[in-house]
């Protein structure tokens, strides 16, 4: 009984990490309305029914300290959150209303989950040292694991988005170890991890294409706006010769691409999957383009709209390839500072979940 115990606990401590990690994931979860203190007293109530209450109150506390160091991250960042939700079972989280402007700025949201955790459970130790009540030791346990499990570098824990900003080739490290712990000690949580760290691992080698196809669009773009504007400059007449001509190359442009349609394998076949998107978005944009000029030359209220989407979607297309191009992008100093404050609090962390661990083992009848 005490072993199936143990083992379900080992099993909540790996689940808790969603409870952080998934919150850029589930932010649908944001339809929830009712309040973050409520949530946490049904978690509590919850937990008590299945563990007890003085472990339901530790548990959430723990959650609870760890989520708080997230929110404080965004604060001083400026990033709006909502508040954290409780689920019993699973967690708790909280969504961010705005994306990290750079891997630094992630690191930080990331890194302050578990030092705050670390911090949350701390007072547990002169507690135990005082009282000598092995529950204390069960919780510096417990809050070690979680927060330890929480800094293997791979998304979407929060040690994956400390690596990024130290090196984004250490999620391949982090997918092996992860896939090597499952093997070790099979569960439901790990495969979901292992698919979503594969998944940003997929994303990162893939990295440069989604740059091109980004130039692309805004090349398209720009010529299409440049294009509008000739258009505006010319006589009624000169303008129905030049939609004619528009028709003439989106007929040849769609034939040409219903003609290259097919599968393309990844890497192997990048550049024929990007000459397909460029002919795409020439199609998609002329399509646009005929549908604003088409009733009989220039419309004052159709054109000036068509040119001012092209200028926005252009100024998006830029920050999105500046965003792809610098985001992960750090000097030497940036990354060595964030590799020893990861591994400094992966050490204390894997000390204290053995030194936790070692109090369990050593009082097992007695933990309640």
């Amino acid at each position: 009984m005490k072993r199936l115990k143990k083992a379900w606990i080992a099993f909540l401590s790996v689940v808790l990490f969603l409870s952080g990690k998934l919150k850029w994931v589930l932010a649908v979860f944001k339809f929830l309305k009712f309040s973050s203190l409520i949530s946490l007293f049904i978690s509590i109530g919850a937990y008590a029914m299945v563990y007890g209450w003085k472990f339901a109150v530790a548990l959430v506390y723990l959650l609870y300290v760890h989520e708080m160091g997230h929110l404080f991250a965004a604060k001083r960042l400026g990033i709006p959150t909502s508040k954290a939700i409780f689920i019993p079972f699973v967690g708790a989280l909280i969504a961010l209303k705005e994306e990290p402007k750079s891997a630094k700025d992630e690191a930080y949201l990331a890194y302050a989950g578990p030092l705050w955790g670390t911090l949350g459970f701390l007072p547990a130790l002169p507690l135990f040292w005082m009282t000598g009540d092995p529950f204390w030791g069960l919780v510096i346990a417990l809050g070690a694991l979680i927060n330890l499990f929480n800094l293997m570098p791979l998304h979407p824990l929060d040690g994956g988005r400390i690596a990024g900003v130290i090196s984004p080739k250490l999620w391949f490290v982090g997918l092996m170890g992860m896939t090597a712990y499952f093997l070790w000690k099979p569960g439901p949580i790990a495969p979901l991890i292992i698919l979503l760290g594969a998944v940003k691992c997929w994303e990162l080698l893939r990295r440069e294409f989604r740059w091109k196809k980004a130039q692309i669009h805004k090349e398209v773009n720009e010529s299409l706006l440049r294009e509008i504007q000739r258009y505006m400059l010319l006589s009624e007449e000169e303008q129905q010769e030049m939609s004619w001509r528009w028709e003439d190359e989106l007929e040849r442009a769609e034939a040409e691409l219903q003609r290259r349609k097919t599968w393309h394998i990844p890497v192997l076949q990048d550049e024929q999957k990007l000459q397909n998107y460029r002919l795409e978005r020439y199609v998609e944009k002329h399509h646009q383009l005929l549908e604003a000029t088409r009733w009989g030359g220039l419309q004052e209220q159709t054109v000036p709209d068509f040119i001012r989407v092209l200028q926005k979607e252009i100024e998006e297309n830029e920050q999105a390839i500046q965003k792809q191009a610098v985001y992960y992008r750090a000097d030497a100093k940036t990354k060595w500072t964030w590799l020893c404050l990861y591994l400094a609090l992966a050490v204390v962390l894997a000390v204290f979940t053995a030194y936790g661990q070692q109090i369990m083992d050593a009082n097992q009848p007695f933990i309640s």
